[in-house]
């Protein structure tokens, strides 16, 4: 779990800098150096590392679609911090919106058999840990997304986080012998396309739209793996999963 939390994030944040440095030909350093911005890159690096962990380590105690659903509470944790620390009252529609998801992400990864739900003490903790983590993570670089571009952001940020978890679980320490054409080129897409433009498209978000309303929205993932799966691999479409989808669309059009 260690060592691929560190290769993700540390050859993702890696090849979103060398392009901001190499191609846009923009100075890190300018950024970097002002006020605040390297301290709110360092926060969010943390954060991520925290999320992309405790995420792996609930899938690692319970299963991957306990996970999921306790990923599916990171509005919950945002309505909470507008509430306490924004004083912003939510609205009943939020509400509604984030108890549509939540059963939505429950329909869609269970197929409606909650004996596969693994409510392990140790896996929910974790799970939870990953939501509040998420939470952070969503609004933690607003203020920083006004001063520098989301690539750097994102790609220091991820950076930062891959340099830490390298300490304890280095990738580079994964023995060779494991490695084929197929296993590298599957480690690639997770580090490129898994990892590097899905945080850079969800962060983009940030600066449009609410952090409430980003979480939300990404419960269209299992949306996207259950349509993937029946296109591409042929695997049927259960009731559960297609209620659970008509719910996060309804969830989203309110």
């Amino acid at each position: 779990v260690g060592d691929l939390v560190a290769g993700r994030l540390l050859g993702a944040g890696a090849l979103l800098l060398m392009f901001e440095h190499f191609f846009m030909r923009r100075s890190l350093l300018k950024y970097f150096s002002q006020p605040g911005v390297a301290k709110d890159i360092l926060l969010y690096g943390v954060l991520v590392l925290l999320t992309q962990l405790t995420f792996f380590l609930a899938i690692q105690c319970s299963n991957a679609g306990t996970a999921a659903i306790l990923a599916a509470t990171i509005p919950v944790f945002t309505t909470i911090w507008d509430i306490f620390v924004k004083h912003h009252a939510p609205q009943i529609r939020e509400m509604a919106c984030t108890a549509l998801a939540i059963i939505a992400v429950v329909l869609i990864t269970t197929k409606g058999d909650f004996d596969s739900v693994s409510l392990s003490l140790t896996g929910v903790l974790w799970g939870l840990a990953s939501s509040v983590a998420g939470a952070a993570s969503n609004i933690q670089p607003n203020a920083v997304l006004k001063k520098i571009p989301v690539t750097i952001v994102v790609g220091g940020g991820m950076t930062v986080g891959g340099i830490v978890m390298s300490i304890f679980f280095p990738p580079w320490a994964i023995e060779e012998a494991n490695w084929t054409t197929l296993s590298a080129l599957f480690y690639a897409y997770i580090v490129v396309v898994g990892t590097l433009v899905s945080f850079l498209l969800y962060v983009s978000s940030l600066k449009m739209i609410s952090a409430t309303s980003a979480s939300l929205l990404s419960c269209f993932e299992p949306i996207t793996a259950v349509v993937l799966s029946v296109a591409l691999l042929g695997a049927p479409l259960t009731p559960a999963e297609g209620v659970g989808g008509v719910l996060v669309f309804a969830a989203v059009w309110l």
